[in-house]
C-alpha cells in the first residue's frame, strides 16, 4: 500500500463506502479468503496423469456439492429458506455443464493440471461478471470467486480463514472487527455473528448477498478500502463508522469518545422503560432473524419490513403462498405490535436480474419503486393478495415506495383495492401509507395525506435525490449531508402537514439512528422512527436522557 504512510502510533482515517450503518471500535481479526493465492501450474506429461486429475476434479465436485447442500440445510433451519438459496445457487453454478466442460477440456486437451484449469476457468467467469454494466450481476462475481476458492481449498487442503488461526492470541472474530478482502456468504455462515463487532473490506458492493446479511444483522460495515489487508495486522485497533463510510486506524481517545460514546446504563434497563419522551422506536427488518431481534430488544413494532430481500436472496419469483406464509410469520412473531410491510422496492441498488428488466443508463432515476409496481400488475396483485390474506389474522400496514405524486398514489390505491377484491381479507385490519423519498411528493404532501393512513420518510433516498448525489459514490460522499438545513426544512414542513391531517409520520434510514438525530427529529415534530434493532437500546438511552429519565 504505497499510498499509506505506515505509522502505528498515529491515527489514520480511511474513506470507503458504507454498506451497513452503525459505529463501533475494537481490535482487528484478519480474515483471508485467498490463503491459496499461489495456484500450482504445471503440464501433465501422460494420459495417466490426465485421468488422475480428471478423477480428482470429479471427487472434489462431489465433495463440494455435498458440503454446499449441508450448509444450505443448516442456513435454512437457522436463518431461513430464502437465505439458503445462496448456497444452492453456488452449487448449480459449480456444476454447470459449460463450466465443467471448460475445466475438463483444459485438463484433457491442453494437459493443464486441475488446479490451473479451475483457477483459469473460474477467474475468466469472475472477470466477465465483474465487467457487466448491471451492478447486481457484477457483484455476483463474488459467488464465482467463492466457488473457485472452495474448489482450490479442497484440492490443496487449505482453507480460507483467520490469518492468525492456530496462534494463541487468535479470537476467531469474537468481539473483534473483521478485516477481509470482501464479505462472502460462506464467511458469514462460519462465524459467530452475534459476537462480531464490525466488518471492513477492500471491495464488495452494497447489493452483495453478504452485505445484505450484515445490514440485516445490524453489524456496522465499510467497504472500498483498497489494500487495507496489507496495512493492518491482527490485534490492531480500528474504529468503524458505518454511518459515513469511514474507518479510523489507531483512533485517538477524542475520536472514540465523539463517535462511539459509552452508554451510561445497560440496554436491558432501558428496554423495560419502553420509549420515553414521546418517541415511538420501531425496527427495520429484512429477515425473520431481524424480527426476532426486534422483539428481543422491545421494539415498539416493525416500522419497515423490506419485502424485496426475500426475492433477492431466493434469486427467483416467490409464490403467493410462500409470501403469505412468510408475512404471517412476521406478524405472529410481533404478537400484536404494528408491522409495516414495504411493497417490493427494486431498482437502483436493488435489481432483480431474474426479472430480465431492460438495462437502464441511470437505474436510480429509472423504473423503480412504485413505477415498477404499477408497471407489473401481475406481480403487484400477487403481493397485495398475500398481504391481504394476512389481515384475516393480524393487523398490518402496507407502505408504497418512491411515491412521486398524488396521481400515482391514487393509481396504487386503486390497484390495491382491485387485488383485495379477489381474496378474503379484513379491510379494517389494513392501513396504507406513502413513502416520502422524492421532493415532488413533499410538494403534494397534503393531497397525498388525504388519501393515505400514514406516511414514512425514506431518508437515504431523500438525501440522494434532494442533493443530486449518488450515495454509493465515494467521490461525492462529502455532499451526503443529513445536517443540511434544507433537509430539515422539508422534514419540519412534512411533519406539520401530517399533524394537520391527524395522521402518523415516521422516518427510516441511516440518519434516524445517528447520535443526536432522534432528539432533533422529535423537536421537528417527528415522533416515530424506524432503525436497525441493534441500535434500539442506544437510541432509547438517548431519548431517556433527553426526557430526564437518565442523567
Amino acid at each position: 500500500m504505497n499510498q499509506f504512510v505506515h505509522d502505528r502510533k498515529k491515527q489514520i482515517k480511511f474513506k470507503g463506502i458504507s454498506i451497513s450503518s452503525g459505529r463501533v471500535a475494537g481490535r482487528i481479526c484478519l480474515y483471508s479468503a485467498e490463503r491459496h493465492k499461489a495456484v500450482p501450474q504445471y503440464s501433465l506429461t501422460n494420459e495417466d496423469a490426465v485421468e488422475k486429475d480428471l478423477l480428482r476434479y470429479e471427487e472434489i465436485l462431489n465433495q463440494c456439492s455435498h458440503e454446499l447442500n449441508m450448509i444450505a440445510s443448516d442456513v435454512a433451519e437457522k436463518v431461513g429458506k430464502a437465505e439458503s438459496e445462496i448456497f444452492l445457487t453456488q452449487k448449480h453454478i459449480m456444476n454447470d455443464p459449460k463450466v465443467v466442460a471448460a475445466v475438463r477440456g483444459m485438463v484433457k486437451e491442453e494437459k493443464k493440471n486441475v488446479e490451473w484449469a479451475i483457477s483459469d476457468v473460474m477467474s475468466s467467469y469472475e472477470e466477465k461478471f465483474a465487467s457487466l454494466d448491471n451492478q447486481y450481476l457484477r457483484e455476483r462475481a463474488t459467488d464465482i470467486g467463492e466457488i473457485r476458492r472452495r474448489l482450490l481449498g479442497k484440492l490443496s487442503d487449505k482453507r480460507s480463514g483467520f490469518v492468525c488461526h492456530g496462534q494463541e492470541h487468535c479470537k476467531h472474530g469474537q468481539n473483534r472487527i473483521i478485516v477481509a478482502e470482501e464479505l462472502t456468504p460462506d464467511m458469514i455462515v462460519h462465524m459467530d455473528l452475534e459476537k462480531v463487532m464490525g466488518f471492513v473490506t477492500e471491495h464488495g458492493g452494497i447489493t452483495s448477498h453478504a452485505a445484505i446479511m450484515a445490514r440485516s444483522l445490524g453489524i456496522p460495515a465499510v467497504s472500498g478500502i483498497a489494500g487495507i489487508m496489507d496495512y493492518v495486522k491482527c490485534g490492531d485497533f480500528l474504529l468503524v463508522n458505518g454511518d459515513d463510510g469511514e474507518v479510523y486506524y489507531n483512533p485517538n481517545p477524542e475520536t472514540i469518545s465523539s463517535l462511539v460514546p459509552v452508554e451510561p446504563v445497560q440496554s436491558e434497563t432501558v428496554c423495560v422503560l419502553g420509549s420515553p419522551a414521546g418517541m415511538e422506536v420501531l425496527a427495520n427488518a429484512s429477515t425473520i432473524d431481524d424480527v426476532k431481534q426486534a422483539w428481543a430488544v422491545g421494539a415498539d413494532g416493525v416500522g419497515l419490513f423490506r419485502t424485496e430481500i426475500l426475492f433477492i436472496k431466493a434469486g427467483r419469483l416467490v409464490s403467493e403462498q410462500e409470501q403469505y406464509d412468510y408475512y404471517l410469520k412476521v406478524t405472529d412473531m410481533m404478537h400484536g405490535k404494528p408491522v409495516t410491510f414495504r411493497m417490493l422496492d427494486i431498482g437502483g441498488d436493488k435489481p432483480l436480474p431474474f426479472l430480465r428488466i431492460k438495462q437502464e443508463a441511470n437505474p436510480y432515476l429509472g423504473w423503480r419503486g412504485s413505477r415498477f409496481l404499477l408497471g407489473n400488475p401481475d406481480f403487484f396483485q400477487t403481493q397485495i393478495r398475500a398481504m391481504g390474506k394476512v389481515s384475516c389474522m393480524n393487523k398490518i400496514k402496507i407502505l408504497f415506495p418512491m411515491v412521486i405524486d398524488v396521481n400515482q398514489m391514487k393509481a396504487l390505491l386503486d390497484a390495491a383495492d382491485s387485488a383485495l377484491k379477489e381474496v378474503q381479507c379484513d379491510r379494517k385490519n389494513i392501513e396504507f401509507g406513502a413513502m416520502f423519498e422524492v421532493p415532488s411528493a413533499f410538494l403534494q404532501a397534503s393531497k397525498i395525506y388525504e388519501l393515505v393512513d400514514f406516511g414514512s420518510i425514506g431518508s437515504n433516498d431523500l438525501i440522494q435525490y434532494l442533493f443530486a448525489i449518488d450515495r454509493t459514490n465515494e467521490l461525492v460522499s462529502q455532499d451526503y449531508n443529513p445536517e443540511h438545513p434544507v433537509l430539515w426544512e422539508m422534514l419540519s414542513s412534512l411533519s406539520e402537514t401530517a399533524r394537520k391531517h391527524g395522521k402518523p409520520l415516521s422516518i427510516c434510514g441511516e440518519m434516524a439512528g445517528r447520535e443526536g438525530m432522534p432528539t432533533r427529529l422529535l423537536d421537528s415534530g417527528i415522533h416515530s422512527l424506524s432503525i436497525t434493532p441493534r441500535l434500539i437500546p442506544r437510541v432509547r438511552n438517548e431519548m431517556a436522557r433527553y426526557a430526564g429519565v437518565l442523567v
